[in-house]
């Protein structure tokens, strides 16, 4: 999986940007503040729909436009090649096409491109509150599971229903039935069992990964153990040996075939009053079912706490992730660059998962790595990237790199909102529209337009 060409319009501090990346190593490097960042936000938003760090999705917008649009060509060894576009308004809202045609929900993107993102941000994974960790959950398994996209957000309008409910009850009390409690519970389980399922799925399956890594980045001096801490004491999971292998594989296949996949499965419309629920297929993935029960089960015994507290005490909401590196806590008993040896372990692993399930690597996006990370850690990232995928990296110099590295990265300055290739090197451009790119030394700035605004 690589990207072609990138184009950006309105879009942070690019009123607008046309880069032609290299197949492998990518280099952005410049001073601060310059817009190098944004690029790979851009990236990252046609990967997740998400912000990398804006806290409304019109920040997004360059000099308070209308629109932002980030559009790339993207070519797939499994699905071939393919036009992804990204829109943002000012209202907030956001809308997506695929090779040109629009498409009713913004999540019918998610799996069209993948791409995994490192840098100084993702230390609160580790470090932050356990909403950072939920938070990354939730952005990494929509990457493999549009299903989970639409449990989650069914789930939080129940969970906001049932909640208001609630801090009735604990206003004026009365028997919950007259608020009607007891339907919004098992909507609370219909759909908050499957996101509990698949968040302990994908971190059964992380984990091991994790820990290899980290090994080898420790030179196998330290351990690295990823747990699961939901909120609802779970039955053991089904051994992953007894789980079909393709029963697993259908079920991954299904949820990351954007055209055919969970289309058919989301017909019924997501409750915006307080009508009847609606019903919903168990998830394909062994033991929803005993964790529907569970759940179900805790929450009678936690309904006499909820209805004084005024407030849902269980549920996915409430999950968190433990890191612990040789047994201790890394969140509490690491150090800083400990904590940032598990962060990026925890990358890489999520690297090689996205690769196993669909089918070919994802880009690399490495965000100010160079500074953040000692020569041991950054030689090992170096090393496990080279000619793996398609990697961009933002630095303020080239001095850390290796000389192999530089010899075939594709490097581009970045100034001002404008990214122009390296003169002194070779570099990958593409003619206009055209997919084939040819390397050539071309100095010129890879922009429409010149711009002295600098990133917000």
């Amino acid at each position: 999986m690589r990207v072609r060409q990138l184009k950006l319009n309105q879009f942070r501090n690019y009123p607008s940007l046309n880069l032609s990346p290299g197949e492998g190593v990518n280099i952005l490097y410049g001073q601060n503040a310059q817009g190098k960042t944004n690029v790979l936000e851009a990236l990252s938003l046609l990967a997740t729909t998400r912000s990398l760090r804006a806290s409304r999705e019109s920040e997004l917008i360059c000099n308070q436009g209308e629109v932002a649009h980030v559009t790339a060509e993207v070519d797939r060894e499994c699905q071939g090649e393919g036009d992804l576009e990204v829109s943002v308004f000012q209202t907030d809202k956001k809308e997506v096409k695929i090779n040109g045609s629009k498409r009713g929900r913004v999540v019918d993107i998610l799996g069209q491109f993948n791409a995994v993102f490192f840098g100084s941000i993702d230390l609160a994974i580790v470090t932050g509150e356990p909403a950072d960790r939920r938070h990354y959950l939730n952005v990494e398994i929509s990457q493999i599971s549009p299903r989970y996209v639409y449990d989650l957000g069914h789930y939080k309008r129940v969970l906001a229903q049932r909640n208001r409910l609630l801090k009735e009850l604990r206003d004026r009390p009365r028997p919950p039935q007259e608020l009607g409690l007891d339907v919004w519970n098992e909507q609370l389980i219909t759909f908050g069992a499957p996101i509990i399922e698949k968040r302990r799925f994908y971190l059964a399956r992380l984990a091991p990964l994790a820990n290899q890594v980290h090994r080898e980045l420790t030179d196998g001096k330290e351990s690295l153990e990823i747990r699961y801490m939901p909120s609802i004491r779970l039955p053991e999971p089904p051994e992953l040996s007894t789980v079909s292998t393709e029963v697993v594989n259908n079920s991954l296949i299904r949820e990351t075939n954007r055209e055919t996949q969970y289309l058919s499965e989301i017909q019924a419309v997501i409750p915006t009053t307080e009508s009847a629920p609606q019903t919903r297929t168990e998830s394909p993935l062994d033991g929803t079912e005993a964790v529907s029960t569970a759940f179900r089960r805790q929450m009678v015994e936690m309904g006499l706490e909820e209805a004084r507290r005024g407030t849902t005490l269980l549920g996915p909401q409430r999950d968190d992730i433990g890191f612990f590196i040789n047994g201790a806590e890394a969140r509490l008993y690491g150090s800083q660059g400990q904590q940032r040896t598990a962060t990026l372990a925890l990358k890489l692993a999520e690297f090689q998962l996205i690769q196993d399930y669909v089918g070919e690597p994802p880009v690399m996006l490495l965000d100010d790595v160079m500074s953040d990370l000692d020569d041991n850690r950054r030689t090992h990232l170096l090393e496990w990237v080279h000619r793996r995928c398609q990697t961009f990296i933002t630095c303020t110099s080239l001095r850390p790199f290796p000389k192999e590295i530089l010899a075939e990265a594709t490097t581009f300055q970045v100034a001002n909102g404008v990214v122009t290739p390296d003169v002194r090197r070779k570099t990958r451009t593409t003619t206009p529209n055209s997919r084939t790119a040819n390397k050539q030394e071309n100095p010129a700035p890879q922009n429409g337009s010149e711009s002295t605004e600098s990133a917000p």
